[in-house]
């Protein structure tokens, strides 16, 4: 059975920050619910676990992740996976196209993503498993916009440590002594 799901979501980041956090398997991976890393293969290719919820059903699935294209110029990405269930009685696949559109300091991001799975899941029909996908998604976009905005937060504070103007030692000392000697003699001091 196969479900094929079009989606556009808008992040609160510019576009080269989105890319890059869609482009490192180590931060999208804490946005998909259920889903680990398990292994770097390379820089296309990775290893994982993915557990589903499907009304009584768990299914856990190993499987692996493959970047099959990447466009920094255009912003496109194209991945696949595969996967099968632990207790030997299905299997997923997925093909997943992502494009990104800078709008002022946002990114839209676009998404078509195809799943095929076969075995007990399967079972529950097409309306069950996009309800299951849809419900997925918008965890995904939530968790995802979260981080973007977590980075942005971090990005303007060492921003704003950055630009702070650092404290002039001998001028805060000057002032001091200035100060004391104020008290001390109580006569305006120069």
């Amino acid at each position: 059975m196969e479900v094929s799901s079009n989606k556009t979501f808008k992040v609160s980041a510019d576009i080269d920050s989105v890319w890059a956090v869609l482009n490192d398997p180590e931060q999208v991976v804490v946005c998909v619910p259920g889903a680990q890393l398990t292994e770097t293969l390379d820089e296309d290719h990775f290893k994982g676990k993915v557990t589903l919820k499907i009304g009584p059903v768990t299914a856990k699935f190993n499987g692996k992740v493959e970047f099959t294209q990447r466009d920094s110029t255009k912003h496109e990405l194209r991945m696949e996976g595969t996967g099968t269930d632990i207790s030997g009685k299905g299997g997923a696949s997925m093909k997943l196209s992502l494009s990104l559109k800078g709008i002022e300091e946002s990114t839209e991001v676009t998404s078509i993503m195809s799943i095929s799975i076969t075995g007990r899941i399967a079972q529950f029909g097409s309306r069950m498993i996009e309800a299951v996908n849809n419900k997925l998604f918008d965890q995904f976009t939530q968790n995802f916009s979260t981080l973007m905005a977590n980075q942005n937060r971090e990005a303007d504070a060492n921003t704003i440590l950055r630009e702070a103007e650092p404290v002039k030692a001998a001028s805060l000392v000057g002032s001091v002594v200035v100060s004391e000697l104020k008290k001390k003699f109580g006569k305006k001091v120069e």
